[in-house]
This record gives structure tokens, sequence and C-alpha cells, in this order.
């Protein structure tokens, strides 16, 4: 396992040394930790002598762990200085020099949406695909690439490529490019029977567009540019996620917009034609025709009579971009006609809420350009509410745009980073230089330095305390230019004050960085949160207008009376309205549907309930928001006739004693759980009955930082369990550890969605389930606990707190983001907080399957078990009902659904709120990359459910006990396991003849 890393071309590579180089390198490891980290056990010595020795044997060419791409920032420093030549190069789509891709065409391709047809093209009809072209630069320079392409409807939701120039990657956002789909509305926004309006479902469209390669982390405001010298040159795309026809491929010289005055000159026209309108023309925002992404849907907001239109009583869809016109890259068109030809200002009714002090950015083009530089980044400015923003001048001047009539325009906002992105990247740059050297300092002091001992922390790390002063002195001047550009001073950058201060004190006393160590931890912590708030570009658009020289922009600013009486409307609305409640579906034959989520979650599947479901069976149907109670409700005879997102163990509670219907029972029932593995049905099937369709379905990987394990010296995460532990004593000598889940300890950190005894990620159900057995026997009335397969299980998972000393309770993403923990079990959705919330690792770690089990014929299982929640219909000797409640439970847990609901919750929730499917198709098509999505899928084969029965609390309980009295209180393992192991199965015994089942006895 363990390999020296030496840096070559800019990469950290792990390759072969002789023995002597390893173990002089252990030496040094152990040296430089200073005096008190020097000791391990004679144990451990041994073990780790053996891996490094035996590794450097057999290793001959080990692939490399960890490969840095050089961050974008740093080439575009490099490069953004050279010449930038006039000239550019056109490469026909179908004028490849090699491909590799399963399925793709040349020649003509005709779009969906306006019927336009173009030749030369390149059809990749496959998800993935690799095409390479030549191209003849004529200047030596920087050039943008820019991609005229028509996105195909499929799966995916964006389209991923790579570039890569001459074989080789230039920097890493090359790697992770994405080009936009369209979205529109299946059909116009229609109103159901209470006069509610029924949001739209955003479907998928194709036309031809043209766009230039942009940065995926959204800090720039102008393309990604690309160094080239004269000559012949190979450009590489791989495609690695989506389908598309490719027309052309242009390497573009980096112009320079036009001034307002220079387009204005440009056009030639008099300043009015014709009779131009005296009154604005309105665009209502909802209108949008084209969107870049599916969660850009129309929203509403009834709390206030100024947007427009207003409605106090019912859903009205009137704004849009609430929630989801954040990402910078994102972009939404809208049509307009003008009665005459002429000159027209642009105003924005609008509202940017979420960042406070500071201002959203947004790109606008007029028929698909940017007419001048002054529209290259309009502001909207912080306010709590809807504000007219009129487009103009850098200089505060009036600008106009002209416009020809009887023609259609389009007006479209793209969200772009403004002058903010450059703050962002400069803080990237101090909170990666800021986590290295936290981790340098762990490695000397470890997480809880002693107060008593002076590590001279300075001395081992050359170089730290200038470093501190340096970032120190960044700090301020970022807060700096932060606090001008917003205009105000305070709260809104104080952190980076708070964290220079720390960063100034540990210079200037080098002999205290040791106990400043955890508030830098906690501020660096706080750094990232606020560049993770402000990296967005949030903006809701209530409606755009155009308005004549001399003529004002509707403000809608209403009278006194009118919010009064607006109010009052409101008011008395709000006795019939329940937040909780869906109080327009009424009536005998309603199917009353409770659901186990948050708010806005119910939000979405009320209105998919509406505009799908409802309009196309004529079932009414009443979506409830709950927090348990389901039990109690179901005993008392006041239970819903359907529950979505029941967690595990309750269902097989309740499906035991006969409240739930047995869903196989049922007509479509084979086609509903098609669509599942087999395993998934695990959880939701007891005696021969199933008693729910999986929804969500999440299971552990394990997340490794590359980097760490690279200078670490080990060339890849660790296989198997005894590769972990063969890893634990290197780690710990630098303080370092690894993290695994231990149910009921670390609830503040991870929430199990079932019983704890079947919690994904239970170390124990994992060693025991790799070694090919399972809790129960084949008849469930007794746990296999007493085998020596599960004795052995028990002793392997209790070895890693009382040998190695892993901790019961941690705070896993902060010792992540660190690196304290590179190697750390959590639920897969753990990849979602650390790309959202953790920016400035991206790249330095990865995810895989959780370590396994050599077996005997020399595979080596990484079997693990799933979490999960379902949809249940409840059995109230109804027939008519629980039928229609069994065909809506169908209909919701179907792809298109399911696919739909997912996509709309990340749009109101973000990446943090991805939803987690139990099929494997709707998975597919979230948002996940390729390579993120085969590592997911791969570990997904090696689920094994462990099935739930009523005496699972006996289990859960007993299996901690007995860990806590072997790990805490030293009792024997294999003595203690047996012990409870009596408990449960007389509490398994006890259950079955109770409920009138089979028992041993």
């Amino acid at each position: 396992m363990g390999k020296c890393a030496y840096r070559r071309a800019g990469k950290i590579v792990a390759g072969r040394k002789k023995r002597s180089v390893l173990i002089l390198t252990s030496l040094m490891m152990i040296l430089n930790t200073g005096a008190d980290t020097a000791w391990v056990s004679a144990e451990d010595q041994q073990t780790v002598s053996f891996t490094y020795a035996e590794n450097a044997e057999i290793c001959e060419e080990p692939e490399p762990l960890y490969e840095s791409y050089a961050p974008y920032r740093d080439y575009y420093e490099k490069y953004k200085d050279e010449s930038r030549p006039g000239s550019a190069v056109t490469v026909s789509g179908c004028d490849f020099l090699e491909a590799d891709c399963e399925s793709y065409d040349t020649g003509e391709y005709t779009d969906l949406e306006n019927g336009e047809t173009r030749s030369g093209v390149l059809i990749c009809k496959s998800e993935k695909g690799r095409f390479s072209y030549e191209i003849n630069v004529p200047e030596t320079g920087v050039y943008s690439l820019e991609i005229s392409y028509c996105p195909i409807v499929s799966d995916s939701s964006e389209i991923e490529l790579s570039v890569s120039v001459d074989g080789e990657i230039p920097f890493d956002s090359a790697e992770r490019i994405r080009l936009s789909k369209v979205y529109r509305n299946e059909r116009d926004i229609r109103k159901d029977s209470a006069g509610n309006e029924i949001r739209p479902v955003q479907v998928q469209t194709e036309m031809w567009l043209c766009s230039p390669l942009k940065d995926p982390d959204g800090l720039y405001n102008e393309p990604l540019i690309f160094y080239f010298e004269k000559g012949r040159h190979t450009a590489e795309f791989d495609v690695q996620r989506g389908s598309l026809a490719v027309e052309y491929i242009k390497l573009c010289p980096l112009e320079s917009l036009c001034t307002y005055d220079e387009y204005v000159s440009s056009v030639n026209s008099a300043e009015d034609i014709g009779n131009m309108p005296a009154e604005p023309l309105r665009t209502e925002g909802e209108a949008a025709v084209y969107k870049s992404d599916p969660s850009l849907y129309p929203t509403y907001d009834n709390t206030v009579c100024s947007v427009s239109p207003s409605d106090p009583e019912h859903i009205l869809y009137n704004t849009i971009g609430k929630g989801g016109f954040k990402k910078s890259g994102q972009s939404m068109t809208w049509s307009v006609v003008v009665p005459c030809d002429g000159w027209y200002r642009l105003g924005i009714m609008a509202r940017q809420d979420e960042m406070r002090g500071f201002f959203s950015n947004r790109r606008i083009y007029i028929d698909g350009k940017v007419l001048c530089e002054d529209m290259q980044a309009v502001r909207f400015n912080y306010s709590t509410d809807f504000e007219m923003t009129e487009v103009k001048t850098l200089d505060n001047r009036e600008l106009y745009i002209y416009l020809t009539a009887d023609e259609s325009h389009s007006i479209t906002m793209e969200a772009v980073p403004g002058v903010i992105g450059g703050y962002i990247q400069r803080l990237d740059d101090i909170t990666e230089e800021l986590n290295d050297h936290y981790r340098k300092i762990v490695m000397i002091t470890g997480p809880v330095p002693d107060t008593y001992t002076d590590y001279y922390v300075h001395e081992k790390i050359p170089g730290i305390t200038e470093d501190f002063a340096r970032l120190a002195d960044e700090l301020l001047e970022v807060k700096g230019d932060i606090e001008e550009l917003s205009g105000t001073g305070g709260s809104e950058a104080a952190i980076l004050e708070n964290l220079a201060v720390i960063l100034d004190s540990c210079s200037s006393s080098p002999l205290k960085i040791p106990k400043y160590l955890s508030q830098i931890k906690d501020y660096l912590t706080s750094v990232s949160a606020w560049m993770c708030n402000y990296r967005d570009q949030p903006l809701e658009i209530d409606y755009i207008e155009l308005a004549a020289k001399g003529v004002d922009f509707n403000e809608n600013e209403p009278g006194f009376f009118e919010k009064l009486a607006y109010g009052f409307r409101r008011f008395t609305a709000s006795f019939s309205e329940d937040y909780t409640a869906d109080r327009q579906a009424t009536g005998e034959d309603t199917i009353n549907v409770w659901v186990q989520l948050g708010r806005e979650q119910v939000q979405v599947i009320r209105e998919l309930t509406k505009s799908e479901f409802v309009s196309e069976s004529g079932v009414s149907v009443s979506v409830n928001l709950v927090s348990g109670g389901i039990t109690e409700a179901s005993l008392a005879g006041k239970g819903p006739d359907a529950v979505l997102f029941m967690k595990g163990d309750d269902v097989i509670n309740l499906g035991s004693r006969g409240l739930l219907a047995d869903i196989s029972e049922f007509s479509g029932y084979d086609s509903a759980a098609a669509q599942y593995p087999e395993e998934a049905l695990v959880p939701y099937s007891y005696e021969d009955s199933v008693y729910g369709l999986p929804l969500t379905r999440t299971w552990a990987m394990m997340f490794y930082r590359k980097d760490v394990l690279a200078e670490l010296g080990f060339s890849k995460p660790p296989e198997t369990w005894q590769e972990l532990r063969d890893m634990l004593p290197a780690l710990q000598r630098n303080y370092m550890s690894a993290g695994l889940i231990l149910p009921g300890a670390n609830t503040e950190f991870s929430v199990s969605q079932t019983s704890p005894a079947t919690e994904s990620g239970h170390t124990f159900a994992a060693l025991l389930l790799q070694r090919g057995l399972n809790y129960y026997n084949e008849d469930k009335t007794k746990t296999v606990f007493d085998t020596n397969e599960a004795v052995d299980a028990f002793g392997e998972w209790t070895d890693f707190y009382t040998k190695y000393g892993l901790a019961q309770q941690y705070d896993s993403f902060s010792r992540f983001r660190t690196g304290e923990y590179p190697v750390v079990i959590a639920d897969y959705t753990f990849y979602n907080q650390l790309t959202e919330a953790a920016p400035e690792i991206r790249g330095t770690w990865d995810f895989c399957f959780i370590p396994g089990t050599e077996r005997e014929d020399g595979s080596i299982s990484h079997a693990v078990n799933a979490s999960g929640t379902g949809a249940v219909v409840f059995d109230k000797g109804d027939d008519r009902k629980t039928e229609a409640a069994w065909e809506y439970i169908k209909w919701f847990s179907s792809e298109d659904v399911q696919t739909e609901y997912a996509r709309q919750t990340e749009g109101l929730l973000g990446r943090m709120g991805r939803y987690a499917p139990a099929s494997p198709d709707v998975l597919k098509q979230l948002s996940w990359s390729s390579e993120e999505l085969g590592s997911i899928e791969e570990s997904m084969a090696e689920i094994r459910e462990i099935p739930i029965i009523p005496a699972s609390y006996a289990v859960t309980r007993n299996i901690m006990n007995a860990f806590r009295d072997t790990v805490n209180n030293g009792a024997n393992g294999r003595d203690t396991l047996m012990w409870y192991n009596r408990d449960i199965n007389d509490e398994i015994a006890r259950k079955r003849k109770v409920m009138g089942g089979q028992t041993d006895d």
C-alpha cells in the first residue's frame, strides 16, 4: 500500500523506490512529526514495514493516485497578457481526425424547435464519445474555443465534456466543461377547479446554439482562454455525458465589446422612428420561452399586491427564478414584439434578497448578442422588495437599444459573477494555502495540542510565519475591496478581518500557533461558507418593460388603501389556508396522502399531482405535510390512504400488523417493481408480502483525500479492511485518522433513515455481508450472530476502536475538509455537501466503494447495506380508495415523475438537496457527471440488503450494547456478543409469538 510520493511535471505521482529509500522515508516521516509523535507500537511498525517492503517488490509501475492539473487561475495569470490575434479558425464538426464513440453519424441535422437544418454536422448519439480535430493556428496567442451545437434530447440534464490540447489537459477547468441544454414549458400555465394555477413541467427541446467554453466554477466573466503557438495542433473533445450535434468548432479571437456610443453609431438610425408607444411594453417574467436549466420554472409570490399579476387568495405564478436563478451560466430568454421601429430603454422589475450588501449580475443579450460593454454585467442591488432596475451605461446615462417592428426579438439574461468573482478567486487561493498549513501543523501538534508543550511549529515548517503575515495582509486587502464594492462596512466581510487578526497573532508570536489552531480551523470553515454564499448570483424576476424616450417605467407601487385591502383579503384567506394540508381537494372520494418531508418538497409534490395525476386520472388527491404520528393516527382509524417517504422500519411494523395493503397483489405491481434492483424491495417485504415501493435509497461509500494520501506515500485508497488497518499507523503518526459510521453515536452528523441496526454503512453489517452472511437465518426466526464468521466480524469491528483508537464521534465534514481524516466512510450524498460547501478542496478528493473483505476464491466483496424510504398504501377496507391510492403511488414512483420531482427539488434546494432515488434509471438522469455516476453505480452493484423484522429494535439495542460493553468496558467480545444475542433471539421469538408467527421453539 505504501509508496514514496515525488513531484514530476507539476503533478504528485506515486512511484517505485528502492527498499532503503522507503525505510529512510519512513524514518524521516517519523522524525518530522516531533518527539511526541515518534513512537508507535512494535506491531504497528512491523505492519508498516512489511507493507512498504512488499509493495516495493511487486509494484513495478503503479498508477498515480493524485494528478493535479494546473488551476485555471494560474493558467490565466500566466497567459492573460499574451497577444490576442484577430483571426479565427473554424473546423467543421464532421472533419474529425479520430472518433471513439459507440453511436455517431455525420451529415445534416434538423432541430425540433425551429426546424432549422445544418449540414456538415457531427451527430453524437451516444452519451459518451471522444473526437479529435486538427487545428492550424495562424498566429501565436490566446484564443477562446467556440462551439456551435444542438443539444439532443436525452436523459441527462446538461452536456459535459473535457478538452485536451496536444494530448494534455491545459488546466483543471478544461476537464469539466458544461454546455447548456434548452428547456421550455411543456404547455401554458392553466388553472385547476379551485382557481389555483398549475405550474407547467419543464421539458427539453432542441435548437441550434453557439457558445464559447466557459468557466464551470462561475468565477470568470469572459470565456476560458487557451494558449496556442503558431502551427498545427490537435484538440480532443471527450464527451462524458449528453448527446449533441456539432456544426463547427471555432478558435476565436478574444474581442472587446464596443462602447455604447460606438453601438449607437453602428446602428446609423434616427433616435425616434414612427409613432412610439406612450406606455411601456410589458413582458411577464414567468412567460420566459427558453431556459438553460430545468430548475428555472415559474414561481409565485402572493404576499404583496405590487407583484404583477397578484392574487391574495389563490396560487398565481407571477415571477420566475425564485431560489433557482443563481448559478453562473444559467440563462433565460423572453420574446418581445414592438409596434414600430425605434430606440427603447430596458427596465427589469426584480428582487435580490439573499446577498445582503451586494448585488447580482446579469449579462443581457438582445437577439443573441451583447450589444455593448455596458450590458456585460448589469447590477441588481440587494432589496427585500421588487425594484425596477433600468439598464444604463457605465457612466449612468440612459441606454437605448434599437428594435425593429413586426418581428420577434429575444431578450436573454445570463447569470455572471461580475466583480465579486475576482475576490472569490483570491479567497480560494488563500483558503487553499491556509488549509495546507493547518494540515501540516496538525501533523506536528495533533488536533488538540498540549497547552504546556512548546512544539516550535515555526521551526519545523519553514516560512510559516512569513506566510501567515502575507495571508493576513491579503485578507485585509480583500475585505477592504469588498467593502468598497458593497459601499458598506461591517459584518458582511468581518469574518475575513477576524481570520487576519488570528494570523497576525500567529506571525508575531510563533510559539502560540498551536494555541490558535482551533480558531484557525473555525474561521476557515466560516470563510468557506461565506464564499459559498456569495459565489451565487440570485435573482427573482417579476416582469420586463421596454419604454420609449420620456416614458416612465411602471413601478407598481400600490397606495395605502390598496395595500390595506389586499392585506385584509390575505388575512381572511388565511383562515382557510393550511400550509400542511391541501384544503382544495375534498370529498368522500378524495385520496388522503401524507408526506414526511419539508414544506418545499411537499409543495412540489402537490403541483406535480395536480398538473399530471389529477388532470389525467380525474381522481381527487389531497397531499398533506405531516411529521410523525402516522402509527397513532392509523390505530385510531384516522390515518391516510397513502404515505410517501415512510421509513423502512415503520413500513414493516405497520404492515406486519395488517394496517398496510400487500401491494404485490395489485395489478401492475410487476411492472412497477421492475424498475428497482431486487435487493431494493427487501426492506419493504415481510412474510411473502410486499408493503411498499422504494422511493429513496442511500448507501455508504468511502471518501478519500488523494492529495493527503499521496503526500504520505500511498498510491491508492484502501481496497480492503486489512489495507485500511495497514494504513492507520502511518496516518496516526501524523495525528490523522480514518472515520467510520457508528449508528447512534454521531447523530448530529449522520441521521439514520431506518433502524440503526440496518443503517447504511454500519461497519458490523458490512463485515457480515462481505462474509456472505446476513443478520438472520432463512426463516428470520433467529440471528446468525452465534456463528464463527459473525464473531470474527464483530471482533474486527470492535478492534478499530480498541486497538486502533478510532473516534466514536467526529465531525466528518470538518475533519475531511481539513485533511485530518483523509479516509471517511459516509453516505454517498456526502459528495453533495463537499462539492457545495468545500469548493477549496475541489479536485483533491474522490469516492469509491467501501473497503472489502477477501473471499476464499480470491475475490473481494465490497458489500454494503442501504437505507431508504418508500411509498405505502393503507388497507382501510374500502377497495375503491385502496385501488386509487395504489394507482397514485405507482404513478409517483414512475421514472418520469421521480425524475421531474428530483429536478424540481434540486432547483429549489440546490445541490445540497439533490434527490437520492431508489430507481437506477432515475439516478442516471440527475446531474451527476459520468465519472461520479460510474463510481455510484459500481458501489450500488455491491448492495446487499438486511431484512427488517418487527423485532429490529431489539437487534439495534443489543448490537450497540455489545459494542459499548466491549469497547468502553473492555469486555470479551465473543462472550459479550453471545450474551446479548440470546436477548435478541428471545425478543424475536416473543414478537413472532405475539403476532402469530412461527417460531423455532
